[in-house]
């Protein structure tokens, strides 16, 4: 049925939709039995993954029983998601609302929790968003250094030597251009979820040493991976046998 909030003053419509606003958060953020769709990897999901578990939110993995995924999953995918493109990492909610592309699940997650993960001012918006760029360059750099996955092992190489440098410089500078403990101001948010997932998954857990040698180049970001870290929600997940169950990508990808 058509709204009657157009018959309404003003002020009392800004206040229905605050309502409704908080009301939103407050369904989604105590909602259980959230689907989500993904390989059993973390590629791309993983940040979804920590979002969730940093939200309080409880989830069933959904995974295809082998990779490259069957041509009976990927129906399915656009069955659920009706993108004609590709639809994971998805996620399904109770309601059977559905979210599709993994930036866009990331961001409904963190506006879904009472956490803080998705800040509020128009500036940090426009932060978030950009950090969000910075850490999605990265992946995307970093996808292109798969040897098996077809890539030479002289771009592996570069990677090694010069490449993720190059992205630990650019946030090492601007965490050293704030005051704060995180990218976006004190608290956790989005932006460093995000750009974690893509220094340790796409980056330093891809190195022999786990990046260590390169990391003391980069003492802010050290600092700031240790901080994430200890976030109890993050560590209980990276801790967790969903977590350790979890293929991950390793030396192997770049031909160590």
């Amino acid at each position: 049925p058509a709204s009657n909030d157009s018959f309404l003053p003003s002020f009392l419509t800004k206040h229905i939709i605050f309502i409704r606003i908080l009301d939103f958060r407050t369904t989604q953020y105590t909602m259980t039995n959230v689907k989500l769709y993904y390989y059993a990897a973390t590629g791309l999901a993983n940040q979804i993954r920590l979002a969730l578990a940093v939200s309080g939110i409880d989830w069933d993995e959904v995974n295809p029983p082998s990779f490259p995924p069957s041509e009976e999953d990927k129906q399915k995918w656009r069955d659920i998601g009706k993108n004609t493109t590709t639809n994971i990492p998805m996620l399904e909610m109770p309601d059977g609302k559905v979210y599709t592309q993994s930036s866009a699940v990331l961001r409904a997650v963190a506006r879904m929790g009472d956490k803080g993960l998705m800040p509020g001012s128009d500036d940090e918006l426009y932060l978030t968003d950009k950090l969000l760029a910075d850490a999605s360059d990265l992946r995307d750099a970093a996808y292109k250094t798969f040897v098996n996955w077809g890539c030479s092992q002289e771009k592996a190489d570069a990677f090694i030597e010069s490449g993720l440098a190059l992205h630990l410089s650019n946030f090492e500078r601007q965490l050293s251009n704030t005051n704060d403990c995180f990218f976006v101001g004190s608290k956790l948010t989005i932006a460093d979820i995000s750009i974690y997932d893509a220094v340790t998954s796409f980056g330093t857990g891809r190195f022999p040493d786990g990046g260590k040698d390169l990391l003391t180049q980069f003492p802010k970001v050290k600092e700031w991976i240790s901080r994430v870290e200890s976030n109890t929600a993050i560590a209980g997940y990276i801790s967790s046998e969903r977590c350790k169950g979890m293929m991950k990508f390793g030396p192997e990808t770049l031909g160590k």
